[in-house]
């Protein structure tokens, strides 16, 4: 019966350790790359409320001014003193 030298064997030992800690490492990157996914969702999610909020705001913001300016006609307010410059 033919047989594979020591250092034959062991070539092919060692080529299947690497090709399991290659595997194991892969499955770890897949399993970091998914992390990542979530929490790029969740903060893209974050953001698109965020952003509705802003809108919210501008909104609400050009409501305000509609009514002062109905109120008090054109002019800049000085948002520290409440002082209106008519224009």
């Amino acid at each position: 019966m033919t047989q594979l030298t020591q250092e034959e064997l062991q070539a092919i030992k060692d080529l299947q350790i690497k090709y399991n800690q290659t595997v194991f490492d892969l499955g770890s990157v897949e399993a970091q790359v998914i992390a990542i996914n979530q929490r790029l969702k969740n903060l893209t999610n974050d953001k698109d409320g965020l952003v509705a909020d802003l809108i919210s705001i501008e909104k609400k913001e050009n409501e305000l001014i509609a009514s002062y300016t109905e109120k008090y006609g054109q002019g800049a307010i000085n948002p520290q003193t409440g002082e209106i410059t008519s224009i």
